[in-house]
């Protein structure tokens, strides 16, 4: 089993791919966001800011990394659950074989220790996944709260007092207002030194 070690940032605190951004939805309160946002409710005099952070997330190299360092271990569970269910295969089939050769007793006995082998690494399987979820959803909340702090950063040094997502916008005539590329560069260059650190079991 994989015992996975929280995500490690040597500066700040320091597509599973697309999947990881699109499966669980992220609280932009932190950000002052609101999904309901109504623009005609915005003092005249506040500076507005749009930030497209569903693409800062699928776009960062943290993420890509984090995505392919889920699918690469997920890939090496199914790998080996794939050659237990071979070792497994054949050892149902040589107690098979030995049925008329053993008291009915002896055979049900086998049955039920073979049956109850089976269960217990389906569970070892079933934790280890749960296991490798679990710690990437805890990596990829670290990830998004890192880029939360780096847009309230921004905001602040631009003066801008309300920033809404771009996935909230009908319509913006100022690309200028749009600051997505610039929190892109910046989240990739705080997340560069970004390690995963993975135990193998003793």
């Amino acid at each position: 089993m994989f015992f996975l070690d929280l995500l490690i940032f040597s500066t700040v605190i320091d597509n599973k791919h697309h999947e990881f951004i699109n499966s669980n939805r992220y609280n932009y309160n932190i950000l002052g966001l609101h999904n309901s946002f109504k623009i005609s409710n915005v003092v005249e005099n506040d500076k507005i800011g749009i930030i497209d952070f569903r693409y800062i997330l699928k776009s960062s190299n943290a993420m890509k990394l984090l995505g392919n360092k889920f699918l690469t271990l997920e890939k090496e569970i199914n790998e080996k659950i794939k050659q237990k269910q071979i070792l497994l295969k054949q050892k149902e089939e040589s107690l098979k074989k030995l049925k008329n050769n053993l008291a009915e007793s002896e055979y049900k006995k086998r049955v039920k220790l073979f049956k109850k082998e089976v269960f217990k690494i389906q569970k070892k399987y079933k934790d280890e996944r749960a296991v490798l979820n679990k710690s990437f959803q805890k990596i990829q909340k670290n990830i998004k709260d890192l880029l939360a702090q780096i847009i309230k950063d921004v905001s602040i040094n631009k003066n801008i007092n309300v920033v809404l997502l771009k996935e909230n916008v009908f319509l913006f005539n100022n690309q200028s207002i749009d600051f997505t590329n610039e929190v892109l560069e910046l989240f990739n260059n705080k997340t560069k030194s970004m390690k995963i650190i993975i135990n193998s079991p003793k």
